[in-house]
């Protein structure tokens, strides 16, 4: 398939599962609003417990205004004061707690994700073919997908975690600097050069649900490496829609608004078209495949090859004349001859075949006989209805 069909192929499956799919957004949606106001509140109600809500709350706290401070160190535009560790010791004991938020807000929005992703999976899945409904929207292959969500964000804390530590290890500020900015270049392209893996592995290991998860995600990267050409081709036009939407916001947010509530949901399963599209494309290969794996091991199971035998040609020195004969006149010979049980029919050919009229049968099956007049002195055959009998003259 080129770019243009599969294009086609995405706004068809996108046209026979728009109700359902905008119904799932909006639900999620609504279920995402909710768990992220608790969330926030959640976080930020240890600092209301501390300040309060009144004016008390001071951006530079444990600082007496009353102490006199040099010219040019009070407050206004040239405040030259820093927080150090000391002014974060009011905040460490509430450091675990902060990240056990952050750890537990991580976890909902994997399962989240996960959730969402695979019911939309298994929408787009049913809407490639038919017309989807509602119901359609299933979580076969849930977990597998929270736990690929959960080793894309392990692997990612595992580089970030790497690189601060390497960066603290530097004594001066221009190494450290320099450092950050070849490590966070290096990250940019590696995430840059497996983005389509990321966004369609997903997909690839919930179409294969019969391999086990090590499998799955080993599988999901050989068909990145099959198909790079037309997963680039999705994670491009994937960006492009996205700038293109970015930019309407910019220039007119309520037009934004709308253009990002209608293509939000297109895009999101214009990756999983993709997929389906390149699986559909390997299934005549993969069947080829097996048909030779069936040949190589059954060799006698040929193919048998209809040619019309070459009447000029002579036969074979091999076979026998006499064998061929009698293959012949026992495949020609004729049933044996049953005499007539009326002594004065006519002897018929013995390969004559019964009449039969093509207009009409009888209900039993059997021929019905024309009548027949014979004379009684010389036997021989009359019409119907005659007086007399044409050959000895007698009386009939």
């Amino acid at each position: 398939m080129t770019w243009t069909d599969r294009m086609k192929k995405t706004i068809e499956t996108f046209k026979r599962m728009a109700l359902p799919l905008f119904g799932f957004f909006l639900l999620f949606a609504l279920v995402e609003g909710i768990i992220a106001v608790i969330s926030l509140g959640a976080a930020f109600l240890p600092f209301f417990n501390m300040n309060g809500l009144g004016p008390s709350f001071s951006p530079a706290p444990y600082m007496n205004p009353n102490i006199p401070v040099p010219p040019g160190y009070g407050y206004g535009p040239s405040l030259g004061y820093a927080f150090g560790l000391e002014e974060l010791a009011p905040f460490m004991h509430m450091l675990p707690r902060l990240l056990g938020g952050i750890a537990i807000l991580m976890i909902v929005s994997m399962v989240l994700g996960s959730v969402f992703i695979t019911g939309v999976f298994q929408l787009t899945k049913k809407a490639y073919t038919e017309k989807a409904q509602f119901r359609d929207i299933k979580l076969k292959g849930f977990p597998r997908l929270l736990g690929w969500y959960g080793i894309i964000t392990f692997i990612s804390i595992i580089a970030i975690g790497v690189g601060i530590l390497v960066a603290m290890g530097f004594r001066s500020p221009y190494s450290m600097a320099l450092f950050a900015l070849i490590y966070m270049l290096a990250l940019m392209a590696a995430g840059l050069f497996v983005a389509p893996w990321v966004s369609s592995a997903p997909f690839h290991m919930l179409n294969h649900r019969e391999f086990t998860f090590g499998q799955a995600f080993k599988e999901s990267w050989r068909f990145y490496r099959r198909h790079m050409g037309p997963l680039w081709g999705a994670f491009l036009t994937l960006l492009g829609i996205q700038l293109f939407i970015n930019l309407i916001n910019r220039n007119s947010p309520d037009i934004g608004l709308i253009l990002t509530f209608i293509i939000t949901p297109f895009v999101t399963i214009l990756p999983i078209v993709w997929v389906l599209t390149l699986e559909e494309e390997e299934l005549p290969t993969s069947g080829q495949e097996t048909y030779n794996v069936e040949r190589d091991a059954h060799p006698t199971s040929e193919p048998y090859n209809h040619e019309e035998p070459k009447l000029h040609e002579s036969p074979s020195p091999k076979d026998d004349p006499s064998e061929k004969n009698s293959r012949a006149t026992s495949s020609s010979s004729a049933p044996p001859y049953i005499p007539p049980k009326d002594p004065y029919s006519a002897h018929e050919s013995p390969y004559q075949a019964p009449y039969t009229s093509s207009y009409g049968s009888t209900s039993s099956g059997e021929f019905e006989k024309e009548p027949i007049n014979f004379c009684p002195t010389c036997g021989e055959k009359v019409r119907e209805g005659a007086s007399y009998c044409s050959k000895c003259g007698t009386k009939l």
